[in-house]
């Protein structure tokens, strides 16, 4: 028995199943909306949004919009870019129009980027599933030649056993959960900036300029 046949998990399947799903993703889903998934796996690393932190810089503004009003106040450095983006456009334009307008803009875009992140993992575990049974197919063809040995015909048919294994485990266990994972995400990330951006649009309208009765 060689080290392959004793190892209990295929490499050398697997990884052919793996990149034969994502090449085809790729192709279904063009290489826009492939970029978009993969910085949406991507993110799924790092640290989630953090509302205090980003409260923490608000208050900076928040506090120049109350002291000086929103004619004057003077923009304040803000480290999410969503939130720096908006407060810019405010500040600049010196319109609580402008905040309402840059945020719904990205809110959108975060709600589109997270939908067809989503859309392209459900491709793919579908894909996978169908290399699986592609896999199963081919190894089964090869038992007409391989019918005098019993060596080659238990082997094709491990084989074909390992490549639907591996389509269902791909799809079920790795590219639907991540879809999962990836709206579970944007729904935490919208609510948590919904109430900081709740909280910011209220001091905004306080400062705003009113014509004098």
């Amino acid at each position: 028995m060689t080290a392959k046949d004793a190892s209990v998990i295929d490499f050398e399947a697997l990884a052919l199943m793996l990149g034969g799903t994502m090449l085809a993703a790729l192709l279904q889903a063009g290489l826009a909306n492939f970029r978009v998934t993969l910085r949406a796996v991507g993110s799924l690393t790092r640290p989630a949004f953090n509302p205090a932190k980003t409260k923490a810089e608000l208050s900076r503004q928040i506090g120049d919009l109350d002291r000086d009003g929103l004619v004057r106040a003077p923009r304040a450095a803000i480290g999410d870019p969503e939130f720096g983006d908006s407060t810019a456009a405010m500040i600049t334009a010196r319109s609580l129009g402008a905040l309402l307008e840059h945020h719904a803009i990205s809110r959108a875009l975060r709600f589109a980027n997270a939908a067809s992140a989503r859309h392209v993992c459900h491709q793919a575990a579908e894909l996978a599933q169908m290399f699986g049974l592609a896999g199963t197919l081919l190894s089964l063809g090869r038992l007409g030649p391989l019918a005098n040995g019993a060596d080659g015909v238990a082997s094709a048919i491990g084989l074909a056993v390992t490549t639907t294994l591996y389509g269902v485990i791909l799809a079920n266990i790795l590219f639907v959960p991540l879809g999962g994972m990836i709206e579970r995400r944007a729904l935490a990330e919208d609510k948590a900036r919904e109430e900081l951006f709740a909280w910011l649009e209220t001091h905004a309208q306080k400062s705003a300029p009113r014509l004098a009765a």
